[in-house]
């Protein structure tokens, strides 16, 4: 059965039991979202950073450190190691970002010695609700980490959120790879990488999903938009990711959905070992709450 709201994802992120959630040099936000998921019966706290700190959030979140592992770091950069450490050790499930940047926790992530990477490719995977048009749960990827994905990087990508949604219960995921038109001209390069993953879709070089492009935006989410433009086929109108051409499309893609339609969204980074939250700082705890459960839901 396909999961369709974040309530489900919750709810069957409850089913697999609590996970050793490490927050890596916790915030305000970070820490009641994990607070959140701790009560909700997900995860378990392992927080790492500096000690006082975490006691005063902690205080000012009427909560007391003496319930909570803590774990000492001096700054951003060693709670990454830490951390990433802990989960390379299985000490901990889940990486979730505090209050340090991306790049300072995909650092420790891919350190050769201690890191936890388990794929050529890591991509981020960020999921939203649409309460608008269909009820259902869709997918941009990448708007965080692929900066000017390849071909090669775009298939991957594709091949790690689409077993994102195999756990989500989609059986053979819908997925539009997204350009300004949906013919192939060499003025617009991604429309023939569109056209290329689709033709290796066809091939079975790319298994377990539907796979067509290229797609403009309208194309892919609106039948109504298919139906008038004449685009036809199994994607058209009813796309469950929608695979961008470049970062600044698809951070700009997911926060016109997060800040003017007002989706709810959760974020997973694909291709470690273990789920790593990289929500954005300016992400309430709602967001980061849901990115906990879809981690979860995710990988175990």
């Amino acid at each position: 059965m396909e999961i369709r709201t974040f309530a489900e994802v919750l709810e069957e992120a409850k089913k697999r039991g609590r996970r050793k959630l490490a927050v890596v040099f916790p915030e305000e936000v970070s820490l009641h979202a994990a607070i959140l998921a701790q009560q909700a019966g997900i995860a378990a706290l392992v927080l790492v950073g500096q000690p006082d700190r975490i006691a005063a959030l902690l205080q000012q979140a009427g909560a007391s450190a003496d319930e909570y592992e803590v774990v000492a770091a001096g700054d951003p950069v060693q709670a990454c190691r830490i951390a990433v450490q802990l989960a390379h050790d299985d000490r901990v499930d889940v990486l979730l970002k505090g209050g340090v940047q991306t790049a300072q926790l995909l650092h420790a992530v891919l350190d050769k010695d201690t890191g936890i990477r388990a794929s050529n490719v890591m991509s981020e995977c960020t999921i939203y609700e649409d309460t608008r048009m269909r009820h259902s749960l869709l997918a941009v990827v990448d708007g965080g980490i692929l900066v000017a994905p390849t071909l090669d990087e775009k298939v991957e990508s594709i091949k790690n959120t689409v077993g994102v949604y195999h756990r989500l219960g989609y059986e053979n995921p819908k997925v539009a790879v997204l350009a300004a038109v949906e013919t192939v001209t060499e003025k617009m390069p991604c429309t023939e990488d569109a056209a290329i993953i689709a033709r290796m879709c066809e091939r079975g070089q790319i298994k377990g999903c539907v796979v067509d492009g290229p797609l403009a935006l309208d194309n892919a989410i609106s039948p109504q938009a298919a139906s008038i433009k004449g685009v036809g086929g199994e994607v058209a109108g009813v796309a469950d990711i929608l695979i961008v051409p470049d970062i600044e499309a698809g951070n700009l893609l997911g926060k016109s959905m997060t800040y003017f339609a007002g989706f709810t969204s959760a974020h997973v980074t694909i291709g470690a070992r273990k789920p790593v939250l990289v929500p954005s700082r300016a992400d309430d705890g709602q967001t980061k709450l849901m990115s906990v459960a879809l981690g979860i839901v995710a990988y175990y």
